[in-house]
């Protein structure tokens, strides 16, 4: 299984924002939890036009990784990062994601990644 996460800057108000949607539907404003299946694969990319010149660092920001067994690699011809996860793994993990906006300004948000228990069989 492939997730796909995107990212797009957004202003309002005159602050600055990122959007991220991923492949299964959900949106969110500097905030979104993502759910995977164990062994699934996550990229993370630019939105067309999405206002940034590129995404410098994707990493775990928890003290125990259940989620993160490696840091995200970076994808230098598609401006995007990737992650591979084990089997097995399962859980709740909080990541940074860290740009460069378009006019040279940083942004640094903080989502989550979820791998929720297989289903029981009742």
């Amino acid at each position: 299984m492939r997730v796909k996460i995107y990212l797009r800057s957004i202003l309002k108000d005159k602050v600055k924002y990122l959007a991220l949607f991923d492949s299964n539907g959900n949106v969110g404003i500097n905030d979104l939890t993502t759910d995977v299946l164990p062994g699934a694969t996550i990229i993370w990319k630019l939105d067309c036009n999405s206002g940034i010149k590129s995404i410098t660092r994707i990493y775990s920001k928890a003290e125990e990784h259940p989620i993160f067994k490696s840091q995200p690699v970076n994808r230098l011809l598609c401006k995007g990062f990737k992650l591979q996860l084990e089997e097995g793994v399962e859980g709740k993990e909080k990541y940074n994601i860290e740009c460069i906006l378009y006019d040279n300004s940083p942004l640094i948000i903080d989502p989550y990644i979820r791998v929720p228990p297989p289903p029981t069989k009742g």
